[in-house]
């Protein structure tokens, strides 16, 4: 739901601001950059100055993609979407557990997470490329499509099978696969003894440690009222998870209304609410990812009292008046960039 090439320029939105000096000069960062899940992903080590390191990061971005992908023919995803309502599927135990993690998602929220929506985006079919259509799905057919959504209707059977009840069924992984990926990626990084790294994968960015001064790395949350790169504020974070879904990511426009990627699945269309950004603070990247999705289409006060419920997650809530929603335990961790005025902040 949110994997484009637009990503590209998330780099960019939810991009580094770095500064000082480090304490070992004689090691220059290292760092790769590749074009996988349909999205650009960047690993900055700052540590160490091993390429063997991102050899190993990158072939496991390769592998999950293999894995996870909707539209490649032998994934584990295509296989269970081509076997709905004909039989369980067994797949690597990797991807059951993504999909395990969706679907507990899903049980929430009630459903405004949805791992079975993937008629819905076939349907809609949003695209990077696009600013305008001359056309949006009928009413008909999106009552059509949204019979085949309904997280209950996806069985998790024991030895990593997996069974779709309905035929016309269809998993996506979208919303939840990059944030898995990044915990994987630390989880090498920590194996081969990097304690300094920057993980950006198309705008799932995990601050793995600290810079190399022991000072915590300054992450910049995109204004969504503003080009790419634009900072809404910056966000003090060590060995956490910062996840942005924004209205303003993948869209066109239809007779002068925006139709956004992030898909509504109680309606079938984009959410519609309050929100225009959601950035969410997390010791695990696919918690933050999936949430991220998730307290978009729930909206602020629904938002709120699910992430409140949880333990280790905030969230940061942007309106489209230009409210502000913040945590209090982020009071001191999150600034408007140089003051900025445009934006009223709002503790909870």
């Amino acid at each position: 739901m949110k994997i484009s090439r637009y990503m590209f320029c998330i780099l960019l939105a939810l991009s580094l601001v770095i500064t000082g000096c480090t304490k070992n000069k004689s090691i220059d960062p290292i760092s790769r950059t590749e074009f996988l899940m349909d999205t650009v992903m960047t690993v900055k080590i700052y540590d160490k100055a091993d390429e063997k390191i991102l050899d190993k990061v990158f072939l496991r971005l390769e592998e999950i993609e293999k894995r996870m992908s909707a539209t490649l023919e032998e994934s584990d995803v295509n296989k269970i979407n081509e076997n709905a309502g004909i039989k369980p599927v067994s797949i690597n135990e990797d991807t059951y557990f993504v999909i395990s993690e969706a679907k507990h998602f899903a049980k929430i929220s009630s459903g405004a997470y949805e791992p079975t929506i993937g008629p819905l985006v076939d349907l809609w079919n949003i695209k990077a490329e696009e600013k305008e259509r001359d056309f949006i799905p009928t009413a008909e057919d999106i009552e059509k499509t949204k019979v085949y959504i309904n997280y209950n209707n996806l069985e998790l059977l024991d030895n990593n099978q997996v069974y779709l009840k309905e035929q016309g069924m269809k998993i996506n992984l979208g919303s939840i696969v990059k944030g898995y990926a990044t915990d994987e990626v630390r989880r090498i990084l920590i194996e081969n003894g990097v304690n300094s790294a920057i993980i950006d994968l198309g705008g799932n960015v995990f601050a793995h440690g600290t810079k190399l001064e022991e000072t915590p790395w300054k992450i910049g949350i995109q204004d969504p009222f503003e080009h790419t790169g634009n900072f809404l504020g910056v966000i003090e974070a060590e060995n956490k998870s910062i996840v942005t879904s924004g209205d303003y990511e993948r869209f066109f426009t239809y007779k002068g209304k925006k139709y956004h990627h992030i898909l509504d699945t109680k309606t079938g269309y984009p959410a519609d609410n309050e929100i225009t950004g959601v950035s969410i603070i997390s010791d695990k990247s696919i918690d933050g990812d999936g949430l991220s999705t998730t307290l978009f289409v729930l909206g602020v006060d629904k938002g709120i009292e699910l992430v409140n419920s949880l333990e280790g997650i905030q969230a940061i809530f942007v309106t489209k008046n230009r409210d502000v929603y913040i945590p209090a335990s982020l009071n001191d961790k999150f600034n408007l960039n140089n003051g900025n005025k445009h934006f009223n902040i709002k503790e909870y």
